[in-house]
């Protein structure tokens, strides 16, 4: 499990996906899960047609 540290203005506005920019780090880091307010959330990654990277959040961890 590799975790990425998030803060509010790493996710999109309807704040179950990251932005783009926190997508294309957490893609290039090869991380598996976020960690925001403490909580850790395991999120799954995939890509656009043009090979944009998206990640949404998927269950709580911890």
């Amino acid at each position: 499990m590799k975790v990425m540290k998030i803060s509010w203005v790493d996710l999109c506005g309807y704040g179950d996906w990251l932005s783009s920019d926190a997508a294309l780090k957490f893609a290039n880091g090869k991380y598996t899960h976020v960690e925001t307010r403490g909580e850790i959330t395991k999120c799954e990654l995939c890509y656009t047609d043009d090979g944009t990277p998206q990640v949404g959040f998927g269950e709580l961890i911890a």
